[in-house]
């Protein structure tokens, strides 16, 4: 009998799991991003999205104390033209109920992740999800893909990070603040993401402008373009 109570002491203590989401917005500045709306970047140059894909690994709710509780999972993000670019679900795992100050997560794999054989990989991973660099031997963690007009015409734009090196953390925890910024209620929670376009081209290498005008800016995959561009996500997720 006793141990029967401390086992039900033990199972009463547990918190219970719920489920958690996280839904992201896009931005273009301080305003929502629409499809049907050219991305104005600083330059003034447009960019006419058309598929951002991104994956979330590593969640983890943020107590007061600054430790991380481990959300598993892992999934890729698809936002489509002809689909809404707000309040789109790009993860979905089970946290423990309770109150924290906020959530961290990857934009990227982990490196034992990254550098599997996508042949035998099942969905996120696989080939067929179009994130796979078969020459690079690892994966795209971030894609952006659009049209932009170059003197009159028309040019595909693709924007991609990759490598581990370029693996980001966002980190939507404000431990200076006092309260609680996030409740896990017996129904779950979610939290709502904000990725603002305009800032991945904030700046070009070495400070220059992001021009559209030069190849080097309209087909991003490795090298300093891709590194700078790695360096201007690390300030376009909010909350």
């Amino acid at each position: 009998m006793k141990r029967m109570i401390s086992l039900l002491a033990l199972l009463a203590g547990t918190a219970t799991a719920a489920p958690l989401t996280l839904n992201l917005s896009l931005l273009d500045g301080d305003k929502p991003f629409f499809y049907h709306n050219a991305l104005t970047l600083p330059g003034g140059q447009s960019v006419n999205v058309q598929d951002v894909r991104l994956y979330v690994s590593n969640v983890a709710l943020i107590k007061a104390d600054g430790t991380g509780v481990p959300v598993p999972g892992l999934t890729l993000a698809k936002l489509e033209k002809g689909t809404p670019p707000q309040n789109v679900e790009i993860f979905k795992g089970e946290a423990p109920e309770g109150e924290y100050r906020g959530v961290r997560f990857d934009v990227g794999l982990p490196r034992e992740v990254n550098h599997r054989d996508a042949t035998t990989a099942r969905s996120p991973l696989s080939i067929e999800d179009g994130m796979y660099w078969a020459w690079n031997s690892g994966y795209i963690f971030f894609s952006v893909r659009g049209k932009t007009s170059v003197n009159g015409a028309e040019k595909d734009v693709v924007f991609h990070v990759g490598g581990d090196n370029h693996r980001l953390t966002v980190n939507l925890a404000d431990l200076q603040k006092p309260g609680t910024a996030l409740k896990v209620t017996p129904s779950g929670a979610s939290v709502p993401v904000t990725l603002n376009l305009a800032g991945l081209f904030v700046r070009g290498v070495n400070g220059e402008a992001w021009d559209l005008i030069q190849p080097k800016y309209q087909q991003v995959h490795m090298g300093a373009v891709s590194d700078q561009l790695a360096f201007n996500a690390q300030s376009v997720f909010g909350k």
